[in-house]
């Protein structure tokens, strides 16, 4: 059992600056959201210490940890990762019940608002074109929502991807 480091979640006096590219394979960081440790002594624009990570040896000590944490401050989540850092989705995810989360975009909303957007966006040009763009209306509002539903599709289809080649390099 390796005792745990702490890593600031960016150095600029480290060679390489960001944490997850100083560990090694198989170890693991636990970041936190919510109340966020950190480093005493190195103060931030705002007067507090700068955020940072905690590295482990093993999977099961930042698991470990994670809870500990959790458990003495319920508003803290804890998301474990590996060396890849937040290229791919975390190993693990520890919450406390009193945590209030950051608005996120879940897949289900990408793919079913992306759909609905590009596929409402299309008919309302279809529907100006047939009207040789005499309207005017259905055209511009075309051109604003089929592009957010195009990028709400790719990004899911980007997150997918990533996902299952995280899969196949891990297994």
């Amino acid at each position: 059992m390796s005792e745990p480091r702490v890593l600031l979640l960016f150095d600029p006096e480290a060679r390489p600056q960001n944490w997850n590219e100083r560990m090694a394979p198989g170890e693991y960081a636990v970041l936190y959201s919510g109340t966020q440790p950190r480093v005493v002594g190195r103060e931030d624009e705002s007067g507090g210490g700068v955020p940072a990570c905690t590295v482990f040896g093993s999977l099961a000590e930042a698991k470990a940890h994670a809870a500990a944490k959790v458990a003495e401050d319920p508003a803290l989540r804890c998301r474990i990762y590996d060396q890849h850092g937040l290229a791919g989705q975390p190993v693990r995810e520890i919450r406390g019940t009193q945590y209030k989360g950051e608005s996120e975009i879940s897949a289900r909303f990408r793919r079913w608002g992306g759909s609905i957007l590009l596929v409402a966006g299309i008919m309302l040009w279809v529907l100006d074109e047939h009207f040789d763009l005499k309207m005017g209306w259905p055209a511009a509002v075309a051109a604003r929502i089929a592009p957010l539903g195009l990028i709400l599709l790719v990004t899911e289809l980007v997150i997918v991807v990533e996902a299952r080649r995280q899969r196949g390099r891990s297994g």
